[in-house]
């Protein structure tokens, strides 16, 4: 038999352990590769204007209500991404400027403002365009205004750059009142108390939010885009940083996957759909049931809401609002 001095012994348990300290490094390295990428949403928080807020930020439709049911995190999961949370704004244009400036990843807006972004040269692409199905009305006080054509001379407020102000403003080119109004810059909560002092006649508002004034304080609806001008309406659209998609290019398939359960939720059992959104908005499940859409594409990229956008920007450009022509093809993030 060999004998084996002291040092090859110490030898070997050298190795050894320089071999068990290299797994245990590639296996941390593992774990490390495995850890989640947390990203966060920015938009308007949803939330009835009338109730107290909430410390839970969160946003409604086919998105929110994925959210709600957990299968858009579970499809984003996927890909190695962790939805780490709601970012609430009060208007989706800061929801846009959070996401240029890289305080959130992805943003949900309307349309118009996401094209005045894209507008002025922010780096981000579309991995959803919805169809065009947004319901903008115009309420007015409940002696003042009885029709579009008595806001001559009368004082309206909306949000700038929103898609109630694209659509207020093309009705009012269209009727001839653009100089005739004065048109004025409020968010919700602080134009209904502005229509009760009479501080204005009329606010041109989400369909909800309307109807809930009208409902509540007997405020007169006195136009629907949905009715009256539905070529106007406008699509919800969620859009990525740049560099976000570059280092997750998986991304735009999972958050579609991830978006189809909440719609195919809202398909198979609308009015379980419909009592989420009166718990989250604070809306009576009346109102909720006649405002709110549940039409969806089946697709990420809505033809109809493609068209809209095109609408939106040609607009935007005319009026002199885009600072700049872009085409809306090359918008649109590649999967």
């Amino acid at each position: 038999m060999r004998q084996q001095d002291g040092r090859g012994i110490c030898r070997r348990h050298i190795w050894a352990g320089l071999f068990c300290a290299l797994g245990l490094i590639a296996g941390h390295g593992s774990a490390i590769a495995d850890t989640p990428t947390d990203f966060k949403i920015a938009g308007i928080a949803v939330a009835n204007p009338d109730a107290p807020p909430t410390s839970e930020q969160q946003t409604n439709g086919a998105l929110g209500y994925s959210i709600h049911l957990g299968g858009f995190q579970r499809e984003l999961a996927k890909v190695g991404l962790h939805y780490a949370g709601f970012v609430g704004l009060p208007r989706t244009a800061a929801a846009l400027l959070a996401l240029d400036s890289g305080q959130v990843d992805v943003a949900v807006t309307g349309d118009s403002p996401a094209v005045l972004s894209r507008a002025r040269g922010d780096k981000h692409k579309l991995v959803y365009v919805g169809l065009p199905n947004g319901d903008d009305w115009v309420v007015a006080r409940a002696d003042g205004p009885r029709s579009l054509d008595d806001l001559a001379g009368k004082r309206v407020s909306s949000i700038f750059g929103s898609n109630m102000d694209y659509f207020f403003r093309n009705v009012l080119a269209a009727k001839g009142l653009t100089e005739k109004v004065t048109y004025t810059q409020l968010t919700a909560p602080p134009a209904l108390p502005a229509l009760q002092r009479n501080d204005i006649d009329a606010y041109v508002t989400a369909s909800y939010i309307a109807a809930l004034w009208q409902a509540k304080y007997g405020l007169k609806v006195i136009a629907k885009a949905s009715t009256s001008y539905p070529q106007w309406q406008g699509a919800i659209v969620i859009a990525a940083r740049e560099d976000f998609l570059a280092a997750h290019p998986g991304f735009p398939k999972a958050l579609w996957a991830g978006l189809k359960t909440g719609i195919d939720a809202i398909r198979a059992d609308p009015e379980a759909y419909f009592v989420w959104e009166a718990e989250v908005t604070g809306a009576p499940l009346a109102i909720v049931r006649r405002t709110i859409p549940t039409s969806y594409a089946d697709q990420p990229i809505a033809p109809a809401g493609l068209k809209a956008l095109q609408d939106v920007l040609d607009f935007q450009l005319a009026s002199g609002a885009a600072k700049s022509h872009f085409a809306i093809a090359d918008w649109i993030a590649k999967e």
